[in-house]
């Protein structure tokens, strides 16, 4: 049986950044990275633009395609690993093949949720997660069809973006009452909604899907909840995604809402088990608890964390926060935090002008959300508040103004430490590349 120090299972951002931080600390150390993809590490944010015929297939990778070899990791891509054994510190993968390790982390990311919908497990729907994804609708997606894209959520709306830039006809149903109503407020969510609408996409909000009848391979009908009628050429499902927890909850590790819960280290209930991304839930800056942030930047965080943890340097995940740096044709959205408050506690401060939108959210003396669509100068300041947790007192009324710059804050906070938390939007965790920071729902 083949063993080693360090598996990783996934090979996505929260890998990548484990099997680095792991080579900072142990350069001989066994490594091994399990995927169940055959692809090279991409960045999943991009899978829009590629869609969209926006990149190339290239563009899609952000890290050379030696990177595992020059770090000595052995990438068994293809391989998917069907069980783990803590106890016995062996995995099995789906050859049959068993394999020992001394510390494991799980970085299974998501699954996308799929609804009980009447007919549609005959219907030859598309989901919109991954590279595979990407490729199967580009196969399809021609000028002229018509598509129906079930969840308005910011994977429903890329995937519709995307579709719209090679000429489809795009209709999509959400059952809120306005698009990506986890993301933005009613104010922000309507200026998207404008933008989609003068492009041509149809927006059905307040109205679900009860049945699909199928007709031809991907082709059909979706009757919606108020009696109308959809006909499609492609179903895109987009209603939401889970964490991928099969693993864990199989081999016996405690979960938290469906998640796998992990403590300060990235450590599960287990020793010398560790999750990470967007299976696991850890301290969340704004919530103040464990929770699931399904973010590329949290999820390379709290890789590079694990993987300095299990490599035996012990250091604390500072925690996540939930942000949203999207754009939707030529419309740049971005949010963090608190952005719908529940209750009253909180004081909000908005403010609209021709440039575009602001909104922020203040709990007792701290800045806990924010939201800016158009002119977006000033949010990775707003985001930095947000992640020191300094008392805003004295100047917040100010944050909510246009052309926010550090010169505009009180001096003891003019530091370098608030002007370097301005570069995070758009990374892809660490800072090298990526367009869009999305959340999964």
């Amino acid at each position: 049986m083949k063993s080693y120090r360090y598996v990783i299972v996934g090979n996505s951002v929260a890998a990548v950044n484990a099997c680095e931080a792991i080579r900072e600390v142990d350069r001989e150390g066994s490594v091994a990275v399990f995927s169940e993809e055959r692809y090279h590490c991409y960045s999943r944010p991009l899978i829009s633009y590629l869609l969209a015929g926006k990149i190339r297939p290239a563009a899609m990778y952000y890290r050379p395609r030696d990177f595992y070899r020059k770090l000595g990791v052995d990438f068994r891509r293809g391989e998917k690993v069907v069980s783990i054994a803590p106890g016995k510190k062996e995995m099995a993968t789906a050859t049959g093949e068993r394999i020992g390790w001394e510390k494991i982390l799980l970085a299974t990311g998501f699954r996308p949720l799929v609804p009980g919908v009447e007919g549609l497990s005959d219907a030859g729907f598309f989901t919109f997660v991954s590279w595979d994804d990407a490729r199967r609708l580009m196969g399809v997606a021609k000028a002229g069809k018509s598509a129906l894209v079930m969840g308005a959520g910011l994977i429903g709306m890329k995937a519709a973006e995307a579709l719209h830039a090679r000429g489809v006809r795009v209709t999509v149903v959400e059952r809120a009452e306005r698009i990506l109503p986890a993301a933005l407020d009613d104010h922000a969510s309507e200026m998207v909604a404008g933008r989609c609408r003068a492009q041509g996409l149809e927006l059905l909000t307040g109205r679900s899907v009860v049945s699909v009848e199928p007709a031809g391979k991907h082709g059909g009908r979706a009757l919606l909840d108020d009696g109308s009628e959809v006909a499609y050429d492609l179903l895109v499902v987009a209603v939401g995604v889970r964490p991928r927890v099969e693993l864990a909850e199989e081999a016996g590790l405690g979960l938290r809402d469906g998640a796998v819960e992990v403590d300060a280290h990235q450590r599960t209930s287990h020793p010398g088990v560790y999750a990470a991304g967007d299976l696991a839930a850890a301290f969340d800056l704004v919530r103040g608890k464990p929770a699931v942030n399904a973010l590329w930047p949290v999820a390379a965080l709290q890789g590079k964390f694990a993987g300095w943890n299990m490599a035996g340097k012990t250091v604390a995940f500072p925690g996540g926060n939930p942000m949203n740096s999207v754009e939707f044709f030529g419309l740049p959205v971005l949010s963090a935090g608190v952005v719908n408050p529940p209750d009253g506690s909180y004081r909000v401060l908005a403010r609209e002008d021709g440039e575009g939108y602001r909104k922020v959210v203040v709990k007792g003396d701290r800045l806990v959300g924010m939201l800016v669509a158009g002119d977006i100068e000033g949010a990775g300041i707003l985001t930095a508040l947000i992640r020191e947790g300094v008392s805003v007192k004295g100047f917040m009324t100010s944050l909510a103004e246009p052309g926010l710059d550090l010169a505009r804050l009180p001096a003891r906070f003019r530091k370098e430490r608030i002007s370097v938390g301005c570069r995070g939007w758009g990374a892809d965790g660490d800072g090298r590349t990526g367009r869009e920071v999305s959340s999964a729902c």
